[in-house]
């Protein structure tokens, strides 16, 4: 077993085991995002047999402000595995969670195969690519890490720490949208409705990068895999009991914390 195999091997004894995040050091530490990334593909074939095949993909750090607090100057990519993709309405359990942080998403399918490819997206090209759009959360794993001390090379290695998304609605008529541009609103018990705009994520500039960086890493992604594309609002961390709704241009997704 090789040094990015073994490095693999920690991070998903410690997720399945719910051990508390901690930064690799030691042997372990990682200085450059290539080999980051290597063991990230590393981890995501150790979860495959129990997570399902890669159904998906996410963006993290998508904004300047996030990027300055973890010092990293570029977004990170991560996989979304098919048995952790839940429809709306969904039941998840706070105990299926160290420490479960939800995100505020537009969920995108793509409607073909897309390869590797020299030119590459942008803003412009990849609405051609999408078969629809849907509100969607993240469930967010951080295993209760301290975010004042994160290593941007840990958090590439851990699969930019996601357990999984629920999906809501398609959007009706979003090919007549401006993606970057659309109200929404979440709505939580005892809280008063926070209002915000699909555009504060920057959904298909995400969408354009994360093909790009899929793209120059060689790897082609499927069609009707579901690419999230940023929160448009700022992480929550729901406990047992909480329901929240996220809605977009009449579309919503819901989720309960049992």
């Amino acid at each position: 077993m090789d040094r990015i195999e073994k490095i693999a091997r920690r991070l998903f004894e410690n997720w399945n085991s719910k051990i508390p995040y901690e930064t690799l050091a030691g042997d372990f530490a990682l200085k450059e995002t290539s080999k980051a990334y290597d063991v990230q593909h590393a981890l995501q074939k150790l979860h495959v047999p129990t997570r399902g095949a890669i159904a998906g993909r996410k963006i993290a750090l998508s904004s300047k402000a996030m990027q300055d607090m973890i010092g990293y100057d570029q977004p990170i990519a991560g996989a979304i595995f098919a048995n952790d993709i839940h429809a709306s309405p969904a039941e998840i359990a706070e105990d299926d969670f160290v420490h479960l942080g939800l995100e505020f998403e537009l969920a995108v399918e793509l409607n073909a195969d897309i390869a590797p490819q020299t030119d590459p997206h942008t803003t412009q090209s990849v609405r051609s690519l999408i078969a629809n759009v849907r509100p969607s959360f993240e469930l967010i794993e951080d295993r209760a890490a301290d975010y004042s001390k994160l290593d941007p090379y840990t958090l590439v290695a851990d699969n930019a720490w996601c357990g999984g998304i629920v999906l809501g609605d398609a959007l009706p008529n979003w090919a007549e949208l401006n993606l970057n541009d659309i109200p929404s609103t979440v709505i939580q018990e005892s809280i008063e409705p926070e209002h915000a705009n699909t555009g504060a994520a920057d959904p298909l500039g995400s969408l354009a990068w994360v093909l790009n960086h899929l793209s120059e890493s060689g790897i082609t992604v499927s069609k009707g895999e579901h690419i999230i594309t940023g929160s448009a609002v700022q992480t929550r961390f729901p406990k047992r009991g909480d329901q929240l709704t996220y809605t977009i241009q009449g579309a919503s997704v819901q989720i309960t914390v049992v």
